[in-house]
């Protein structure tokens, strides 16, 4: 599988934002995804809102798709 740029700060997530990146979303705990891909609406001190759903940093990792 190829490797995927992790998005592991704020200025990461809101370049990806700016650029309209394609990004793909990942739980912590289990390594499921929990979205396939999306533009970023908002990103938050606590969250990234992806495809009209909140995903907070603290359970959730982001990769550029």
């Amino acid at each position: 599988m190829k490797s995927r740029k992790e998005l592991t700060s704020d200025e990461h997530l809101s370049i990806a934002l700016l650029n309209q990146s394609n990004v793909i979303v990942h739980f912590v705990d289990n390594g499921e995804i929990a979205d396939y891909g999306g533009l970023i609406e908002l990103i938050n001190d606590d969250a990234v809102k992806i495809n009209g759903m909140y995903y907070t940093k603290r359970a959730c990792r982001f990769y550029l798709r």
